[in-house]
Formats: structure tokens, sequence, C-alpha cells
């Protein structure tokens, strides 16, 4: 007893050792684990995934109302090229502007051509004020070099080589007014002016004019808005967004960068990267394109902040997790970690250990129930294992009357008993096979029948059947001795030809046949059951084996076969199983795939039936 105790002592001293060791700090890690992949990183993909979200939006809703903006800005500068375009076409066609330039040219005084010029002056004026805008008229007379000029902004001057260089392009496209690629001629301003000029000459082989060539130049506000803005002086550099005027030849003619005047607008894309939105709107009349290129950075840094102190929170909060864990496992666990090696010790059967008191009531509650269930087990161990003894002892006894046969068979044996006082041969044949069958299916403790028993209760069945529908089938056996003694699950022939007599013969106009074949293929004992029935469709055979607890597929009977095949997975594994082949009008055979086993055989049972049945069956094949 003392080595006994010895022994207890220095494994209750491992096992201690071994819980300090692992299980203390196990339990610690996967609850810190626990933590950070349940609630730390959840959290902090929802935060990050809502943050993107709404950067996203933010990002999808400002491009969009930038971009009605802009074309709005389009539609306007738009707007203002038809209006001055008007006025460009009805000062060329004006018949009053006709005769004055007329009269200039042909005057022969100098008081002539004074008042001619007064005249064109004052029709000037009138469309200046009717333009409401900021404009200079630049009028070139036919045989004269010096232009008529009507401005109501000091800024609007050209000089003589820009008049020439738009009086050449007006003469290219007589006719047609036309827009060039310039812009920014305000001079002597303290701020700069974006200054528009469009020129028109009469086209030729019309009406004679006087007029060679009109240039207006003119302010258009929204232009002039467009492009100054987040100019203020307050605004943050890497906050602005950058605007562009771009011609028709894509040459940038005004920006508030002015570093990227005169390179192309293909250019802005890819100096600016993933950190601007580019967005355009044309502008009709003159060609242009206007281009914002929108700073994400000042879209998203409010959320990108926000997001950077909630990832800060969520670092402090697991900072704190990890103390609390320490703190929490190193209070609680370590008397939990005595009564877990208690507990392993009853687990191992010996019910004589105690769980000490701690200093928390609830571990104290814990050891004083683990103490009492312990006292307890001892008690009711023996008590528990008596009753369950019993009550299989009872359960058993209980199966034993339900399946006992000899009910049945006492039954069926007085009926054929009687069909021999009677002499009534044929009542006395078909209960003696019909007890056979149950008596067989019933009695058997083993699972495995040898082939050659198999066959026999098989002649049972079929002689029970061919009493019950007449001669309208045979069954042929062709098996050849030597696999006789090879060991088949019991009744698994059975089901086959069951669904064979009972569907496949149903409302055949022929006599049916059955044919049991077996075969050895490498590892494998093959047996097949052909008829000549009515036979299944494509579809049926399709799905034979669905929904089979419902029973209402062709070829289902009491155990079906669904159950055959189930039977044979479950017991030698997938290797093995039923397969069905079917045609209409000519029949099914179904073929068995069992592994090759040998088993006891039954031949005492199978001669005391011959001989009390006067049954005629060899161990040789039937023809």
């Amino acid at each position: 007893m003392y080595d006994m105790d010895r022994v207890k002592m220095k494994s209750w001293i491992l096992e201690i050792n071994r819980l300090r060791q692992t299980k203390y700090h196990r339990i610690s890690t996967w609850h810190l684990l626990s933590f950070l992949f349940f609630i730390a990183l959840p959290v902090l993909a929802i935060l990050t995934l809502f943050a993107f979200l709404l950067r996203y939006q933010t990002i999808t809703n400002t491009k969009t109302q930038r971009e009605l903006t802009l074309k709005q800005r389009a539609s306007g500068i738009n707007v203002e090229l038809q209006n001055i375009s008007i006025i460009a076409s009805s000062l060329i066609h004006n018949a009053t502007m006709r005769e004055r330039s007329m009269a200039f040219i042909n005057a022969e005084t100098a008081e002539q051509r004074y008042l001619a010029f007064t005249e064109i002056d004052r029709v000037l004026q009138t469309h200046s004020i009717l333009s409401r805008q900021l404009i200079g008229f630049y009028m070139i007379l036919e045989g004269e070099n010096i232009p008529i000029v009507s401005r109501n902004f000091a800024g609007i001057n050209h000089l003589e080589k820009e008049i020439n260089a738009f009086i050449e392009m007006a003469d290219a496209n007589r006719g047609i007014i036309t827009i060039p690629d310039v812009l920014n001629f305000s001079y002597g301003q303290q701020s700069s002016w974006h200054i528009v000029s469009l020129v028109v000459s009469p086209q030729l082989g019309g009406f004679p004019t006087g007029v060679r060539s009109l240039i207006v130049s003119f302010v258009i506000n929204p232009l002039v808005e467009f492009i100054r803005q987040n100019s203020t002086a307050g605004s943050s550099a890497q906050n602005k967004s950058d605007y562009f005027v771009a011609g028709k030849s894509g040459i940038i003619l005004a920006s508030n960068d002015t570093n990227i005047i005169g390179e192309n607008i293909s250019a802005v894309p890819e100096r600016y990267g993933k950190s601007r939105i580019i967005i355009e709107a044309p502008v009709e009349i003159s060609g242009w394109t206007l281009t914002e290129a929108i700073n994400v950075r000042s879209l998203t840094r409010p959320f990108d902040i926000i997001l950077y102190i909630l990832y800060l929170v969520l670092i402090i909060i697991i900072l704190f997790f990890i103390r609390y864990n320490t703190f929490f496992f190193a209070r609680i666990l370590n008397p939990l970690k005595h009564i877990i090696a208690k507990m392993e010790l009853v687990g191992n059967g010996d019910f004589s250990v105690r769980a000490e008191s701690g200093s928390f009531i609830e571990l104290n509650r814990i050891s004083e129930s683990f103490n009492y269930m312990v006292e307890k087990i001892s008690i009711l161990t023996e008590a528990i294992k008596e009753e369950q003894r019993e009550r299989t002892r009872i359960e058993i006894e209980a199966l034993r009357y339900q399946l006992n046969p000899h009910f049945l068979c006492n039954a069926l044996n007085a009926i054929r008993m009687m069909a021999i006082i009677t002499k009534n041969d044929s009542i006395r044949k078909m209960s003696a096979a019909l007890m056979m069958i149950t008596e067989d299916t019933l009695a058997r403790e083993d699972t495995v029948y040898s082939l050659e028993h198999e066959l026999h209760i098989l002649d049972n069945y079929v002689y029970v059947m061919q009493v019950r529908y007449g001669n309208t089938f045979e069954l042929i056996k062709d098996v050849d001795n030597f696999l006789l003694d090879f060991g088949v699950p019991s009744m698994i022939l059975q089901p086959l030809v069951e669904n064979s007599i009972l569907h496949g013969f149903h409302g055949l106009p022929r006599p049916g046949t059955i044919v049991v074949s077996a075969s050895l293929s490498e590892d494998a004992l093959i047996i097949s059951v052909r008829d000549n029935g009515n036979g299944m469709t494509v579809e049926n055979l399709a799905d034979i084996f669905n929904d089979v607890g419902k029973g209402r597929h062709m070829g289902l009977s009491r155990i079906g076969l669904y159950n055959v095949r189930r039977r044979i997975v479950l017991s030698y594994g997938n290797a093995y199983g039923l397969e069905v082949a079917s045609y209409p009008g000519e029949g099914t055979v179904v073929t068995l795939k069992l592994p090759v086993q040998q088993t006891e055989r039954h031949d005492s049972r199978v001669d005391e039936s011959r001989k009390n049945e006067g049954y005629q069956y060899d161990r040789h094949a039937d023809s």
C-alpha cells in the first residue's frame, strides 16, 4: 500500500508539473488569440471596409458633382461664344455698316472719312453695349491697313503682328467664324484677364461690304472664374485642384498652374498619376476642352484622420486586454490547474483525491462540488454498473422475444402438418418453403452465407412466388461448383429476384426468365441477376436510387436496390457495390461486385431440406 501511494504521489506531481508548463500557457494564449481573431481583427476589418466604402462614396459623389459643375461652366462659355458669334455675324451683314464702310473707302475728303468713321464707331459702340461684357472690335476695311478699333476694356490691346495673324486666319476661312487657339491677351492690368478672340471675313462673291476682316476680342466671365478657382492665398497647394483649358490641338492654353501652359493635355494624367481624378467637359463652338484635376487627398483626408484615430484606439484596447489577460489567468487559473489535476486523477480511477479550498468563492464552490461529486461517484458507480447490466439483460430478453422465430415457424409447421393430414401437397411444400425462409432470416446470427446456401434460400422464395403467380417465369442458375463455397451477405439476391418478378414481369405478355450467374474477376466475386422483362427508360434508370424512402421508384422492394447497394458499401467499402443496366422492352441486368471471402458450408441444412421436401438441387450448374 505504501508503494502504491508513492506511485500515485509521483504521478500527481508529474501531472501538476505538466499542467503548469502547458495548460496555463495554452489557455491564456488561446484566450488572447480568440480576442484578436474574433474581436480585434473583425473590428479592424469592419473599420477599414467602412472607411474604404465611405471614401469611395465621397469620391464618387464629388466626381459626379464636379462633372456637373464643369459641364455647366462649359455650357456657359459655349453660350457666350455663341452670342458673340451672332454679334460678329450681324456686324458683317449690317446694312448701315456696309453703307458706312463703303462711304469710308470711297470718301474723297477728310471730312467725309471722319463722318463715315463716326458712324462706324457708333454702330460698334451699340454692339458693345448689347454684348454687356468687356469687348473690343478690330475692323479692317478693304484697301486699308490700319484697323478701326472700338473697345470698352483697355486690357484688350492687340499688337500689329497678332492682328495680321488673325487677318490671315480670317482670309483662309472666309464666311466662317473662326476662334483661334489663343488666350491671355490682357495688357496693363493688375490681374490677368483671359481674352478670347474670334475672326471672320465676308464670303467672296457676295454683296460688297467694304469690310475685309472683323476681329472681336472679349472676356468670358465663366472662363475667368474657372481658371482662377483655388487661387486664393489661404488655400494649401496640396489640397488644390488644377484647372486647364486645352485648344483644339490639345495644347494647354490657360491654367491656374502656369508651369504647364503650352504642354499637351494628354500629359496631365501621367503627371499626377493616381493622386488626382481627371474630369473633362468640351466647349463645342470653339472645340476647346475644360479639364479639372481633383486632388483625391483633399477629399479623403478627414476620413483618413478618423481612421488613424480609430486604429490608435484599437491598439490601446489590445494592449490593455493583453495586460488584463495576464492578470486574469495568473489569479484565476492557478487554482483551476490544481482542480484540473485532481479531476484527471479521478478520471484515471482514483476516487480518494480531494480538492483544496481557494481564495475565491466561485472556486471554493467548484472544489466543494468536486469533492461531493467524487464522494458520490464512489458510491454510485457500482449501482450504475449493476443497473446498466440489468437493463441490458432486459433489453436483450425483449429482443429475443420479439425476434424469436419459433412462434411463426411453429405456426407454419402446424399448417404443413395439416396439409400432410389432408394430403394437400402444394400447401405442404409452400409452407415448408416459407418456414425455411423465415427461420433462416430470423434465426441466423451471422450475416454472411455461402453462395450455395443463398441459392437454396432463393429456390424456396421462387417456389413461393411461382405458387402465387403461376408458372409465368422460371429461374436459371448458372454457377460453377467452385464458387458455391464463397461467402455472400445474407438475403442479397432475394430483393433482386423480387424486383424482376414484381416489376420486370408485370404485364409481360410472354413468360419471363431470370438468370443468376457468378464469376471471378481479379479479386472480386461478380454476381449478376438478369431478366428479360419490361426494362427501364434512361430517365427511370438515372433516378432509381433517388428518394428511396418514398417507395415510388420501380425496382423498389422490401429491402430495395438502394439498401442492397448500401449494405455492400458499408460492409466492404466504395470499391464494391451494385450496378444496374436496363433497356426498355429487353430487360434489366443487376450486377453485384463483392469481395472474395470464404465461409462455412451449410450442406447439412440444405440436404435436410431436400430430404424432407423432395428438392432436386445438386451442386452443378443448372442449365
